[in-house]
């Protein structure tokens, strides 16, 4: 019976994160065009048909549809598919999309990313208020596994971690990173080992990782070292140094998600399955502690899933702001262009960048998606 609630549940902990980020991220757009006027024709949580709706004084529709993953907001005018190029509806309170100065509409492509990365500076802000933050004065070598390339570049038990392929370390976490996805390529650590700096090489080999990390696979790049932190606590921030943080960490993983790309390793990728997987992942991990009180056990579950939604809602903020068509970056070089040159982009050129957009989409989210598969069947 728990194995059949635990499998009816699951998809829960993934619509919730899933339709949260990119409810937000529609707001952004939504926020934004208001603030110049435009005409919102709809704004919908989930796809296919209404399930329910209302209309506002706007003239706005705003709908509950039958299929809860994700939303979108729809604005008169506007262009998202090839087809829509040229079409214009009437009805709702306010300007046209095409009416919109072309600096306008790139403020509009922006809104969803930059709120997506408010929110999540916001939910790490208030976490680090209210929880506090984990801090650790040093991470250090444990113990090295005998036979592995750090054990031949001369890591020693006791070695304080400084940098790794260049980054800063600051947690376990830094060193893993930049060791999991450089496989065959050889990397230099900066240890501290008593009162002297070393230069360490060592190149990471793939193995088979027994117990991997939620969503990650069990193929990991690894060099042989077992590590600790250094007196981890935990410090709760006054509200400015806790809006510093969130800052910083959304820098620092969009700094890292520009450096996992440029290695361009396929298992660096997700999708929705693999956002389905690790949601399940964290829930499932969390409430098998029987041992646990059931309410501890939800705060804990919660506690995950919003650390979730804050990650993914970065890396869905970054990955509409690439220049491709289709994404916010796509349609935000079309306006920076119509901007410069003073004339709108070509409609044919709009519906050819539109159809290769998707096209490009629709390959990736395949490939993905299968990669995904193949991580939780090897898992």
């Amino acid at each position: 019976m728990d194995k059949l609630i635990s499998w009816i549940a699951s998809p829960i902990p993934f619509l919730i994160v899933i339709t949260t980020v990119i409810i937000v991220h529609e707001l952004g757009h939504y926020f934004v065009g208001r603030f110049f006027g435009a005409a919102v024709e709809s704004f919908s949580w989930g796809f296919g048909k209404s399930i329910f709706e209302v209309k506002d004084k706007r003239g706005t529709r705003w709908r509950i549809n039958w299929l809860p993953l994700g939303g979108f907001v729809k604005f008169v005018g506007e262009s998202q598919l090839a087809q829509d190029v040229g079409k214009l509806e009437r009805g709702p309170v306010g300007r046209a999309y095409p009416d919109l100065s072309p600096w306008q509409r790139l403020a509009v492509s922006l809104g969803g990313p930059a709120m997506n990365f408010l929110f999540s500076i916001l939910i790490l802000a208030v976490v680090a208020m209210t929880l506090g933050k984990v801090e650790i004065d040093q991470v250090r070598v444990q113990s090295v596994v005998p036979g592995m390339s750090a054990e031949a570049a001369g890591f020693k038990a006791g070695d304080v971690l400084l940098k790794a392929g260049g980054r800063d370390v600051k947690s376990t976490q830094d060193v893993q990173l930049v060791t999991r996805f450089s496989a065959g390529e050889p990397i230099e650590y900066v240890v501290q080992r008593g009162g002297e700096q070393l230069h360490l090489t060592a190149t990471p080999v793939d193995s088979i990782d027994k117990d991997p990390e939620p969503g990650a696979g069990p193929k990991s790049a690894k060099i042989g070292l077992h590590m600790e932190p250094v007196n981890p606590h935990t410090r709760k921030l006054n509200p400015i140094e806790a809006v510093g943080y969130g800052v910083s960490q959304v820098g620092d993983t969009i700094g890292t998600t520009v450096w996992v790309i440029s290695k361009f390793r396929l298992d660096s990728f997700s999708g929705p399955v693999g956002v389905f997987g690790v949601a399940d992942s964290v829930t499932d991990q969390t409430m098998k502690q029987t041992q646990v009180p059931l309410l501890d056990r939800l705060e804990a579950t919660a506690i995950n899933l919003i650390f979730l939604v804050a990650m993914l809602s970065i890396g869905i903020g970054f990955f509409n702001l690439l220049p491709v068509p289709v994404l916010d970056g796509g349609a935000a070089v079309l306006c920076v262009a119509e901007g410069l040159t003073g004339k709108p982009v070509p409609q044919r050129v709009q519906e050819v960048a539109l159809t290769i957009g998707l096209a490009c989409i629709l390959t990736f989210a395949v490939v993905v998606t299968w990669n995904d598969i193949l991580k939780i069947r090897l898992g």
